[in-house]
């Protein structure tokens, strides 16, 4: 079964024979960029083979060798959210300048999606994160890209936002600094803040939808959207039914 979103046309997918990993001396899998249907590097990085054998068994390609795992985000709870508000959110644009995006934001509501080019999950909600991005008001809410992983410069960046189409402006935060805000652990995860009296709370975090539930279970479209909902919460005034839901992706903790 393939991650796909019946709501949005997205981008035909490759056939799972294209998932076939190449091996480096060590062992290891290179990415396969299903976008273009070749098997490249995004990064210098190689995903360990049972990552690889995760991700694709999320998408529903045949599983082959190797022990699969894959890292899943636990509920934060409330009151370390809300402790969440008063500490600094520094990261870096792709010119090396410090930015603080939930204090520099204009926009009453601040989302900060975390991704890295080398996570297959990650690259396949673009076309999800673009949809839900162009359906908000841009004058209230602001999209921020977060790379969390410390070896990706901002050429790869540019070239990763291109490929993929992906909303939002980009940040580096080698540091971990806003992975520590928003409590993210996996790529692709998000985090929704509220911005007022000076300060920005967490409203919500987590994964994007259920499509992919667990690791090796994947739905043809997800039935629960929690990003969504939560944006329409905060943005209608109300509170958040679901403030976090685990998501499952590409660690961010092996990214140092």
């Amino acid at each position: 079964m393939r991650i796909t979103d019946a709501s949005v046309p997205a981008p035909a997918p490759a056939p799972c024979d294209s998932a076939v990993m190449g091996r480096d001396p060590m062992g290891r899998r290179d990415l396969v960029d299903e976008h273009e249907g070749s098997t490249r590097a995004h990064s210098r990085r190689f995903l360990p083979a049972a990552l690889v054998a995760a991700v694709a068994a999320a998408l529903g390609c045949p599983a082959d060798d190797g022990a699969a795992r894959i890292d899943a985000a636990a509920p934060v709870d409330a009151a370390a959210m809300a402790g969440a508000s008063a500490a600094p959110s520094t990261a870096f644009d792709l010119q090396g300048n410090p930015v603080d995006p939930l204090a520099v934001a204009d926009a009453e509501i601040v989302v900060l999606t975390f991704v890295t080019p080398d996570c297959p999950l990650s690259n396949r909600y673009a076309p999800e994160l673009a949809r839900i991005a162009a359906s908000v008001p841009a004058d209230r809410v602001a999209w921020w890209l977060v790379y969390p992983d410390p070896d990706v410069d901002a050429a790869q960046i540019e070239a990763h936002r291109r490929e993929f189409a992906l909303p939002g402006t980009p940040l580096r935060d080698p540091g971990h600094v806003l992975v520590a805000r928003a409590f993210a652990v996996v790529t692709p995860e998000v985090a929704v803040f509220r911005r007022g009296g000076g300060t920005a709370t967490l409203m919500y975090r987590g994964r994007i939808d259920d499509r992919v539930p667990e690791f090796g279970r994947a739905r043809p479209e997800p039935t629960r959207r929690e990003l969504v909902d939560g944006l329409d919460a905060v943005l209608a005034g109300r509170a958040v039914a679901v403030s976090s839901a685990k998501a499952v992706g590409c660690p961010i903790g092996d990214l140092r």
